[in-house]
């Protein structure tokens, strides 16, 4: 579990993780990291992305290469004190359907009582997120972007896109066992 403990080291933390955050859900075609930067066998998610990825597969994907995001951020909280994560990690799939985000719960935690709400605000979007696990933005329509994301829940997975289509194709994947 990641945490932060000096107020100072939080306020930076928000000011370098937020729009590394955002910026992953541009629709633009998600590039492969440098293979010093792809997904670690130590990383806490990657037996959840490795499990993915073969759903994936098995359905005609194709995974270039999976990467760790920091989309993690947004579910950093404040307890006592110390920033802590309430998810158990991230990843990005690049893949020849488009890039994929997804957030990981560590099992058997699903993300069934998580609830999303969407907001337009002139040419882009709002978010709220609510529910289980902890956001950092609380009840409050924190989280904009000029893009609509779809999100996708899934056991212990949340997906994230911003392509319709790939939203379909997603579908099915998980509508299989």
């Amino acid at each position: 579990m990641l945490r932060i403990s000096t107020p100072l080291t939080r306020r930076l933390a928000w000011l370098v993780l937020l729009p590394a955050f955002t910026s992953a859900l541009t629709a633009q075609p998600v590039p492969c990291s440098p293979e010093k930067a792809l997904l670690s066998t130590t990383d806490s998610a990657y037996s959840d992305a490795m499990e993915l990825q073969r759903r994936l597969q098995k359905h005609n994907f194709t995974v270039r290469c999976i990467f760790p995001t920091k989309f993690g951020s947004f579910f950093m909280v404040d307890h006592n004190g110390i920033l802590e994560s309430t998810v158990e990690g991230e990843a990005c799939f690049s893949t020849n359907y488009g890039g994929i985000d997804v957030v990981f719960l560590p099992k058997p935690q699903t993300f069934a009582e998580f609830e999303i709400t969407e907001r337009r605000k002139g040419s882009g979007y709002l978010y709220r997120f609510t529910g289980t696990p902890s956001v950092s933005a609380g009840n409050k329509f924190k989280f904009g972007t000029a893009a609509r994301q779809y999100f996708l829940k899934h056991d212990n997975y949340l997906i994230i896109v911003s392509d319709d289509q790939l939203v379909s194709h997603l579908q099915a994947v998980l509508a299989e066992p």
